[in-house]
């Protein structure tokens, strides 16, 4: 065997023993990082971080709403129906939200300060705000705001309306023929249609509905204030014009029969269409006014039963057209005063001409009632 000093050192190969430990390629972890594994806070992490991007997405979604340019209540036409409809649909949510802003702001308005003194600022004047059309709301027309559809609200609510909302009631003074009714809001009128007075009927229905459209006209003729006697009852029923027996009130009693005919004899009487109707013109102007009432003849006396009829009982005023020609008396004065007193009215009369009873109508009802004499002279015709 050769000597070992003959074999090269590189084919010497050495054996190291089995047991011999590995020595690591790389460093052991910290004690603090496997402290923080061994607790989990890797997986912590990874959800944090999750639910931040979750929240930063939310977060940049709010912000590019609230940058977003908001929507311009406005929408053309375009002349086309289709447009039409499509501006009329928009403008109907523009008065939604008016109304909706109105109602949130007008409790508002009012402030009232306690310091030193107290102090309360005006409200809103009402033109400054823009209110819903009245035709949207009482569901009539096409809306007329914001330059969408046509205008529907019309000028009132109902005949008789003046100034308000009732037939024959008007919320600005009443002046009747130049002369003002204090304090008076709504009027009725009784009016001598006698022979000789009637011509004066268009004036004063003209003048009426000039100052409160539509107020409750009462008819009768004559004007002596007594009370009825056994031989001639009162007929203190009232008739419309606009009935059928206008017709044969107005050609027997506007034409010539005999004033002094027997009751027995008045019933038998009958309209005759052979006969022409006396003042044609001014039987069709009361035969088609609505609110306007008659009372039988009966005599000339008993004008009382058209002061206190109930057609006259709402007015504050009563407006009374006559000559003043008949007979009156205290006894029936004081009853008519009585019940003027009792339903808070005042009684103004007109005379064409101061007849006999003129002097004592003015003293014993129109003085003690409030009420006043219209003295304006009145045309013929």
């Amino acid at each position: 065997m050769p000597d070992d000093e003959d074999i090269p050192v590189a084919a010497i190969a050495v054996e190291e023993p089995a047991h011999a430990p590995v020595v690591a390629s790389a460093r052991r972890p910290n004690r603090f990082i496997r402290l923080w594994r061994q607790i989990g806070v890797g997986s912590l992490t990874l959800s944090l971080l999750l639910h931040a991007g979750i929240l930063l997405f939310m977060a940049s979604y709010f912000i590019v709403r609230q940058m977003t340019p908001k929507q311009v209540d406005f929408l053309p036409g375009g002349g086309t129906q289709q447009g039409a409809q499509a501006s009329a649909d928009l403008a109907e949510k523009v008065q939604v939200k008016q109304r909706q802003k109105i109602s949130k702001v007008l409790p508002m308005q009012r402030v009232v300060v306690n310091a030193v003194a107290d102090v309360t600022l005006p409200d809103m004047p009402m033109d400054a705000i823009a209110l819903p059309d009245m035709g949207s709301m009482m569901g009539g027309g096409k809306l007329g705001s914001a330059g969408f559809g046509s205008g529907g609200s019309g000028g009132g609510f109902g005949s008789g309306t003046g100034m308000g909302g009732m037939g024959g009631m008007t919320f600005k003074p009443i002046f009747m023929f130049g002369m003002e009714l204090k304090d008076v809001k709504k009027i009725a009128v009784v009016m001598d249609v006698s022979r000789s007075m009637t011509r004066y009927l268009p004036i004063v229905t003209k003048e009426l509905d000039k100052v409160a459209f539509g107020s409750n006209l009462v008819l009768y003729f004559g004007c002596g204030l007594t009370p009825e006697s056994p031989k001639n009852k009162a007929l203190d029923k009232t008739i419309l014009t606009t009935e059928e027996d206008f017709k044969t009130y107005w050609q027997i009693w506007e034409g010539k029969t005999p004033l002094n005919m027997p009751m027995e004899d008045r019933r038998k009487l009958k309209y005759d269409p052979s006969v022409p109707m006396p003042l044609k013109d001014i039987y069709e102007m009361m035969s088609k006014r609505k609110n306007t009432w008659y009372i039988d003849f009966c005599g000339i006396t008993y004008a009382w039963t058209a002061l206190m009829s109930k057609e006259v009982e709402q007015a504050d005023a009563i407006y009374w057209f006559a000559d003043f020609q008949d007979k009156v008396t205290p006894e029936m004065m004081d009853k008519v005063l009585k019940r003027l007193k009792a339903r808070k009215q005042k009684l103004y009369i007109h005379a064409s001409i101061q007849g006999r009873s003129f002097e004592q109508v003015r003293d014993g009802l129109v003085i003690p009632s409030g009420g006043e004499v219209i003295e304006t002279e009145l045309p013929k015709k």
